[in-house]
């Protein structure tokens, strides 16, 4: 079993734009396969543009030693995502959460959703949403043990969202925590 870590997260600049990259990358990798290369790259190229959701969001890191461990990005607004799924009003959203493959385990993922919920109480929102894929099993089980429950009428198709030329797809799904 590994140790839990309490890592620190602040908030990305564009200094850490290369290394989110490496790390978003790095924890993607294990999942190919999972899909259909097409679709899954485009996925990963969405991932790890760090500079457009730092423009439209907040991009977090999380930082163990002084070495970027994870990341994580907060949108006060879900809908800013620009997903075709239209979440309620006063829903906040994360995406691309991304743990280092040599950190896993540790606690890290759970810190970056953690922070975001912080944040999203902080904002006044009444629920937080994010969508994942049947793949991601590891991030499921992460969300579903910090709070979040499926809300299958927000899924769409992952295609409409991320472009692929391949034609192939998968289904883009969603989850969602109540703001206590």
């Amino acid at each position: 079993m590994q140790t839990m870590v309490q890592p620190a997260i602040r908030p990305a600049t564009s200094h850490d734009i290369d290394a989110l990259r490496s790390v978003i990358t790095r924890a993607n990798e294990p999942l190919r396969g999972a899909v259909r290369d097409g679709p899954f790259d485009a996925y990963l190229v969405s991932a790890v543009d760090v500079a457009g959701r730092l423009r439209d969001g907040e991009v977090l890191v999380a930082e163990v030693d002084g070495r970027i461990t994870g990341t994580i990005t907060f949108f006060v607004d879900a809908n800013d995502e620009g997903t075709p799924s239209r979440l309620p009003d006063n829903t906040a959203g994360i995406r691309a959460t991304a743990v280092d493959p040599s950190a896993q385990g540790q606690g890290i993922g759970r810190a970056l959703v953690d922070a975001c919920i912080q944040r999203a109480v902080y904002a006044g929102a009444t629920s937080i949403a994010l969508h994942t894929a049947e793949f991601m099993v590891a991030a499921i089980a992460l969300y579903e043990r910090s709070g979040f429950r499926r809300a299958p009428r927000y899924d769409f198709r992952a295609g409409d969202f991320f472009v692929s030329d391949s034609g192939d797809d998968f289904d883009a799904i969603a989850y969602v925590r109540a703001i206590p």
